[in-house]
């Protein structure tokens, strides 16, 4: 089936551009659509390179791995200094070049509010265009999802020390999504560690503990229940892998729109929640209507903060519209630093009402010791248990 693209002609020899809008079969490949432009140009077809996605094509890639959709442009660059190739040098220059633009990219899409396969393109991070070239090819997810790490030219702007930047889109219905990093293809059917099942589509947390959709979203609707995941920075509030004594993480809390878009907003409300409790600045709303968290920066204020979403305004130490506070003593704080004690790690308050002295904290998941405030060793066992 054809599809009409957009081909961004920068012929740099006769310093001209132009755009040609051309019909391409998905199976063609990218030497007969350099013979089409040939006819409609006249430059010859061994003067042109072709630039897709940041990357120069071989001439064997065919259009249907491109993943076209009517928005899509290609563009084809004529170098100033260009010497006609024979077919057989340039597919020799190609052959390094990786043709598989598609790859094997899984994405959140919220437009099908589902898992979609995934499609990368990139951009110039100056004038959005789609006129670049790569420098360098990315060669991990962090050179892909975070800024200025892949240099780029542009044709369209040609501002020096640009960098890629990069999106993926959904390629059922061409929308911007989110990379899922750890959903990938089950290319050798690997068993679910949970269900035995074999599906197409697993989720990899890196460690080969192979979880398919279903009871990894059982899993994470069964840790939202009692709200067992654990703030583990920079990762923010999270799960370990589903494989009992496994200590990999979710880096990425896009993966848990798998639960559903409501229980998503339940769990974003609950680790807002839970973050706020244990920040400094951290602030619940009273009036029992609400109960919104929020941050709140004092400054010079006179201790009294609005409510972001009910608009109520209370004062913070005795948390009533209208002050009752007796003292500049807050009694409550007072009792709070006397019978508690903070997490090393999250500085959550908490309290020892009998039992050892091993702590394991809620809010991020650290073993410490109840009486000396550190990450708890073998000489606390031995020590001071029971103290």
């Amino acid at each position: 089936m054809p599809n009409v693209v957009t081909i961004l002609l920068h012929d740099r020899k006769m310093d001209q551009r132009r755009n040609i809008t051309l019909n391409v079969d998905n199976n063609e490949n990218i030497a007969e659509l350099m013979k089409n432009v040939e006819k409609l140009t006249n430059i010859p077809s061994e003067e042109l390179e072709v630039v897709f996605c940041g990357k120069k094509l071989a001439k064997s890639t065919f259009m249907k791995d491109l993943s076209l959709t009517p928005a899509t442009q290609i563009m084809f660059l004529r170098p100033k200094n260009c010497v006609q190739l024979t077919n057989t040098k340039f597919d020799n220059m190609n052959k390094s070049t990786d043709t598989s633009i598609l790859g094997s990219f899984y994405v959140w899409c919220k437009k099908c509010d589902d898992v979609q396969r995934g499609k990368l393109r990139v951009y110039c991070q100056n004038c959005a265009s789609t006129s670049v070239l790569v420098k360098s090819e990315p060669q991990n997810w962090v050179d892909v999802l975070k800024s200025k790490r892949i240099p780029v030219t542009c044709e369209n702007c040609s501002v020096p020390g640009l960098f890629a930047d990069f999106k993926f889109k959904c390629l059922k219905c061409n929308d911007l999504a989110a990379a899922l990093t750890h959903v990938r293809g089950n290319w050798q059917m690997t068993e679910c560690c949970v269900c035995d099942g074999k599906d197409k589509v697993v989720v990899d947390l890196g460690c080969n503990h192979i979880i398919c959709q279903n009871c990894f979203k059982d899993y994470l609707l069964s840790t939202l229940e009692e709200f067992r995941f654990t703030n583990r920075p920079p990762y923010g509030f999270t799960t370990s892998c589903v494989y009992p004594g496994c200590n990999r993480v979710v880096k990425d809390v896009h993966h848990f729109h798998i639960m559903g878009q409501s229980s998503y907003s339940e769990y974003q409300r609950k680790a807002t929640e839970r973050l706020i409790s244990i920040d400094d600045e951290g602030v619940t709303c009273p009036n029992v209507a609400c109960g919104q968290s929020f941050f709140w920066e004092p400054y010079d204020d006179d201790g009294r903060s609005q409510c972001p979403d009910c608009f109520f305004t209370f004062c913070r130490k005795c948390t009533e519209r209208e002050c009752k506070c007796q003292s500049d003593d807050d009694l409550t704080k007072l009792t709070i630093d006397a019978t508690t004690r903070r997490c090393p790690r999250c500085n959550a308050a908490t309290e020892r009402n009998g039992g050892c002295a091993h702590i394991h904290c809620t809010s991020c998941g650290m073993d410490w010791c109840f009486k000396c405030v550190t990450e708890w060793k073998e000489e606390c066992q031995w020590d001071h248990w029971f103290n």
